[in-house]
């Protein structure tokens, strides 16, 4: 009998197919915070490795925040015995609890800035990120509510000219699925962060558990991230030349 596992890979592989994620010789350096999302893109890409014919090389990377998650994942992933490179040097001197911006702002944008330098390093052309599709959804209603945007987390998306490529294929699965893998696939439970509970994901989340609550037949943060790619530019409202907000 097949497990979850492998029915969620064949999504992970539709992913990679429908938006081009992958390619013949690419090295691909993966963010592992030490989450179930980021221990089960490892863990699928390195099943795609196996199985693809399409030859690409991983480079599994930890940016360390705190130090006894870090343990964890080392512990963890030595038992597996997957070699995993951990940057202990990113967020020495850095004091997040007293900034005065948001810290999971903060905490993410220095990570991405320690793992773009790391691809660099070791000659990665592309970066790939845990976000699920509770994620990209979450992100576009931030924007749209907080930032006054129509955007979100892209499943493939350039930087620096497209000298790294970030890509995303964990896209076409939810939340309460990656939950079920790591129970199935035993990945360890790490201490809550200190600052998750106090930001504007968790409102959205809120949110979107409310609507749920209230229309469980509907599937709203499918619905939700299939409208992105369904988008009805008649019914958008277009400024005329000149016009603007007075």
């Amino acid at each position: 009998m097949k497990n979850l596992f492998y029915y969620l890979s064949r999504r992970v592989g539709k992913a990679i197919s429908d938006f081009g994620l992958i390619e013949e010789g690419d090295r691909i350096l993966v963010g592992v915070s030490g989450g179930k999302d980021s221990l089960a893109l490892l863990d699928f890409l390195m099943d795609k490795q196996r199985k693809s014919p399409v030859k690409f090389s991983l480079v599994p990377y930890h940016v360390q925040v705190f130090p006894e998650i870090s343990t964890i994942l080392k512990d963890f992933t030595e038992r597996k015995g997957i070699r995993i490179d951990i940057d202990e040097e990113s967020f020495k001197g850095l004091n997040l609890a007293q900034a005065k911006k948001d810290v999971c702002f903060l905490c993410s944008w220095y990570r991405r800035k320690a793992i773009f330098f790391a691809a660099k390093r070791y000659g990665c052309n592309k970066v790939a990120l845990g976000h699920n599709m509770d994620d990209v959804v979450q992100t576009f209603l931030m924007n749209v509510f907080f930032q006054s945007t129509i955007s979100t987390m892209c499943p493939k998306q350039e930087f620096f000219s497209g000298e790294i490529i970030v890509i995303r294929p964990l896209v076409y699965l939810k939340e309460a699925e990656l939950v079920k893998v790591a129970k199935e696939k035993g990945y360890p439970e790490l201490p809550k962060c200190p600052w998750a509970k106090d930001n504007r994901r968790e409102e959205i989340k809120f949110v979107l558990k409310y609507l749920k609550s209230k229309n469980p037949r509907v599937d709203v943060v499918k619905n939700a991230f299939l409208s992105l790619m369904n988008i009805n530019q008649n019914y958008l409202p277009k400024l005329e030349e000149g016009g603007g907000e007075g």
